[in-house]
């Protein structure tokens, strides 16, 4: 799927922000690239956008002898192989932050840094390997979050 390589390459940017600053553009591609996620079309610009973002951020990390992996494009093949309960609130996860990304992008919805952090977070957890509690816990946040947002 076309989408899953802005996901994976997000992924790879939330992790170089993990310890480095972002810049100015960094919030504002984040949501287009989810928002963009449901319209494969415009797949390869985006992840091009979002390479040359983590090249800003972490620039070291484009020539690094020793790759870390932390800025590293994911492998979605893990959700995909994740035990079905796993793989099912992982996608429901990332289905909840497009849809509230793409309305955000759409209307112009300003956000607050707790909002924008979440995004961050969800994104994050995508490659950590969390008991079904922690996911569900996440999922509740993101639907929140979304009729919060579709409440302004």
């Amino acid at each position: 799927m076309q989408e899953n390589r802005i996901i994976s390459a997000l992924i790879g940017l939330i992790g170089a922000c993990s310890n480095n600053p972002k810049t100015e553009n960094t919030d504002h591609l984040v949501i287009k690239a989810l928002a963009s996620s449901l319209e494969p079309h415009t797949t390869s610009e985006i992840v091009n956008e979002i390479r040359t973002e983590k090249n800003r951020i972490a620039p070291g990390c484009m020539t690094c002898t020793s790759p870390c992996g932390n800025t590293s494009d994911y492998d979605m093949e893990r959700i995909y192989n994740a035990d079905e309960e796993t793989r099912h609130m992982k996608l429901n996860i990332l289905s909840e932050i497009s849809e509230t990304a793409k309305y955000i992008y759409k209307n112009e919805v300003p956000l607050s840094e707790k909002e924008i952090e979440f995004f961050y977070k969800a994104l994050s957890y995508m490659s950590y390997d969390l008991k079904t509690d922690s996911l569900l816990s996440l999922l509740d946040e993101a639907q929140d979050i979304k009729r919060k947002i579709k409440e302004m």
